[in-house]
């Protein structure tokens, strides 16, 4: 019994939240789902603040130990639940690692315009049906720019015809599909094998997971 509790937000709009689900998913661990509302509730965050630190989730508990932000709770999960005994789910290779955390790292820090001009909730209810956004108002020049350095980045990490960014899956490619299909999913210029890597994260049954939880319209992103 591994006594793991997952927090997330009942909009299901937070990639980072996302990002737990699907490493706990690969990791083929049982654990509990528990929704909070946003803003979350002033005594349930004074409750994470004190066990977890930062009030916010994702937050994953394993018995006594809270660990909220997403990269700190796939790092836990990767250490805690090592291999043979469960898949792994950060890169073997050394350099293949961190680079790998550099990803995610830049994912977390940067690429705010596109970020806001192509918000999850503009990717993940359309991506559930596998349809796509032909509403979305054309990027601004900063959502160009942000574009543009993504696909910059994507195009130096993925080989064409590849579905991982190194020989193997990493939990780094659920970010790096996330952050391109929000060009994917709303119609927006995008090289054709980016494309095809960015539908393979989503098509992971971990993924799958996450987005059949997904309402038809959310609301917020």
């Amino acid at each position: 019994m591994t006594n793991l509790t997952l927090y997330g937000e009942s909009n299901w709009v937070s990639p980072w939240v996302l990002h737990a689900m699907v490493a706990l998913e690969e990791k083929q661990l049982p654990y509990e789902l528990q929704l909070v509302p946003l803003p979350i509730p002033t005594g349930q965050r004074a409750e994470f603040e004190d066990h977890a630190v930062l009030g916010r989730v994702p937050i994953l508990r394993h018995g006594d130990v809270w660990i909220s932000e997403s990269l700190a709770i796939s790092e836990y999960l990767a250490e805690t639940f090592p291999i043979p005994n469960h898949p792994r789910i950060f890169p073997a290779d050394l350099v293949e690692r961190a680079r790998a955390r550099q990803v995610m790292s830049m994912l977390r820090t940067s690429l705010f315009a596109l970020r806001e001009a192509r918000p999850t909730s503009s990717v993940f209810a359309v991506t559930k049906h596998n349809t796509t956004n032909n509403d979305a108002t054309p990027l601004s020049p900063a959502a160009s720019a942000d574009a543009a350095e993504l696909i910059r980045v994507a195009t130096r990490l993925v080989q064409p015809g590849a579905i991982s960014m190194f020989a193997h899956w990493c939990i780094a490619d659920i970010d790096l599909g996330l952050a391109l299909m929000r060009l994917v999913a709303n119609n927006d210029s995008l090289p054709a094998p980016l494309a095809t890597y960015a539908r393979a994260q989503f098509a992971r049954p971990s993924a799958q997971v996450y987005l059949r939880n997904v309402p038809d319209a959310a609301s917020v992103g």
